[in-house]
């Protein structure tokens, strides 16, 4: 079965199973697309040659830490595609996923109007405003930060589900952890990146009214509610990451293989595991829960 993993600019759906006739090399060969070659073989549609280029820059460099760090070697392709040659037959225009074994699927970029729309922000959209223009960032900034950060959280899921030891227990922990690999890479090495999505973070966070809070429901409601509830659970797990990091740096993805490994038949609890995802960080994941369940702001 192939695996496919939409990033926080969607429902986050788990497994879907596409038909043959669907599969992302056959919809590739529909398509009329340049390409790039490189550590991470890059398709794109025509006229978007310079997103696509700075993507691939960004998967191979976050790709030459990881295999370095843990002496493996990742197997992956991107396909950047425009809004006239996305895969509209697997997903609507602008969300980004995880194909398995081996594709990520990146959008070639939106307009202000179109991102508030697609991803559920017309609700929160002066509070966007008001917090680009407070740090002088613009629309064009955010959203690329934004697709650059969930770049890598795609290439996160890769990572844990073909290259780790790891096996997430449950949909949440399956999320947490692709933004602990992307926030460990930004933070060292696009720390300007880092600083923007950190501000689209909080403010969906902050200003997002959910009608979701919990884990549990997070893990139960899952695909079924609305997306801009997703986001805000996601910009919520994005600074549980964070607090994680600055706990236990670099080391963290090792202890989360251990805690997690493949294989381990064994039935645990949501709080025992959510005390395996704290790991050593005593007191953060229980300080987390009572600020998202209890939707208090982040600052």
């Amino acid at each position: 079965m192939k695996k496919c993993f939409w990033g926080i600019s969607i429902l986050f759906y788990s497994t879907i199973a596409f038909s043959q006739d669907r599969t992302i090399d056959s919809l590739l060969q529909t398509r009329k697309t340049d390409s790039l070659v490189g550590k991470v073989k890059t398709y794109y549609s025509p006229g978007t040659k310079k997103i696509a280029t700075e993507l691939q820059q960004l998967v191979s460099d976050a790709i030459t830490y990881y295999e370095k760090k843990y002496t493996i070697t990742f197997d992956i392709k991107m396909i950047v595609l425009d809004s006239t040659q996305w895969f509209k037959e697997i997903i609507p225009f602008g969300f980004v996923f995880y194909y398995g074994p081996h594709w990520l699927v990146l959008n070639a970029g939106m307009d202000y109007d179109s991102f508030k729309k697609v991803y559920g922000f017309k609700i929160i959209a002066g509070q966007l405003d008001s917090g680009m223009n407070k740090n002088h960032i613009t629309s064009e900034q955010l959203i690329l930060a934004r697709l650059k950060f969930l770049t890598l959280h795609e290439l996160g899921h890769y990572f844990i589900n073909t290259l780790s030891k790891a096996q997430s227990p449950n949909f949440w922990t399956n999320e947490f952890i692709a933004w602990y690999f992307a926030n460990e890479y930004m933070t060292q090495f696009r720390p300007d990146i880092k600083k923007q999505f950190d501000l689209f973070c909080k403010t969906v966070a902050n200003s997002y009214h959910p009608d979701y809070k919990s884990l549990r429901d997070f893990n139960d409601t899952y695909a079924k509610m609305k997306i801009g509830n997703f986001a805000w659970y996601h910009s919520r797990f994005y600074f549980l990451a964070d607090a994680v990091y600055g706990c236990a740096s670099t080391s963290y993805l090792k202890t989360y293989e251990n805690n997690f490994s493949k294989g381990d038949t064994t039935k645990l609890t949501m709080p025992q595991m959510n005390k395996l995802v704290e790991a050593d960080c005593h007191g953060i994941i229980d300080k987390w829960i009572d600020a998202t369940e209890s939707n208090k702001k982040i600052h």
